[in-house]
């Protein structure tokens, strides 16, 4: 009896661990999710400069598209070299309309999270380096009452050496001085809104943090 008991024990061990080892090579999509942030190098969340280079010159200007699709936010700034040799530099430069608080009152409902971001557009456009999708308990990608995919944005992309300059498709080299400009597109719609934050981030060639600054962007020139 005792030697029955033994070996049924002994076959049900491997079945339990196979059975393990199976659910732990099926991940659901929210942990494979949560593996890719992981991965996120952490930004710093407060202004960061460099002493390798100097960002000057900066303007916003607001332009109608060509297109007639809607307007277009111009960003323009200067890099200058403050060492004496080139290196290379990946950069981002990120255009949003973000909702604020109206106060700081504890008696106000806060802003839905689907709702603090209405509209995100980075340069060079990669959405997906910024974006992280809101899942419901099934791991499904919740919607809107419009049926469109929800989104979680964070001024910090998965991959910084991404943002590379889009003429060579490599890093942009920083020799003495050089010239940045960028465009947002933000698209007419029934309740048009346009962008009133922007952000400049840079990393370095290994993909460091070195350049962070947020703006608020209130007053227009044409």
């Amino acid at each position: 009896m005792k030697r029955s008991v033994i070996i049924i024990l002994l076959l049900a061990v491997p079945a339990l661990i196979f059975s393990q080892e199976q659910q732990s090579q099926q991940p659901s999509q929210q942990q494979a999710q949560q593996n890719q942030e992981s991965k996120r190098k952490p930004s710093p969340v407060v202004s960061q400069y460099s002493h390798d280079f100097v960002v000057k010159d900066i303007s916003f200007n607001k332009r109608i598209d060509v297109g007639g699709r809607g307007e277009l936010l111009e960003v323009e700034f200067n890099l200058v070299n403050k060492t004496d040799y080139p290196f290379d530099v990946y950069i981002f430069v990120l255009a949003s309309y973000e909702v604020k608080e109206k106060t700081d009152s504890s008696f106000e409902p806060p802003v839905p999270r689907e709702k603090r971001i209405r509209s995100f557009v980075p340069f060079p456009d990669v959405p997906d380096q910024f974006r992280t999708p809101i899942l419901d308990d099934k791991g499904n990608i919740r919607k809107n009452v419009h049926g469109v995919d929800m989104y979680d944005y964070e001024k910090s992309p998965r991959d910084p050496k991404t943002g590379v300059n889009p003429d060579t498709g490599k890093p942009y080299t920083l020799k003495e001085k050089m010239l940045v400009r960028t465009y947002h597109l933000s698209l007419y719609r029934n309740n048009y809104f346009f962008f009133n934050q922007a952000a400049i981030l840079i990393f370095d060639k290994d993909g460091n943090p070195v350049f962070r600054q947020l703006y608020e962007l209130n007053a227009w020139r044409r």
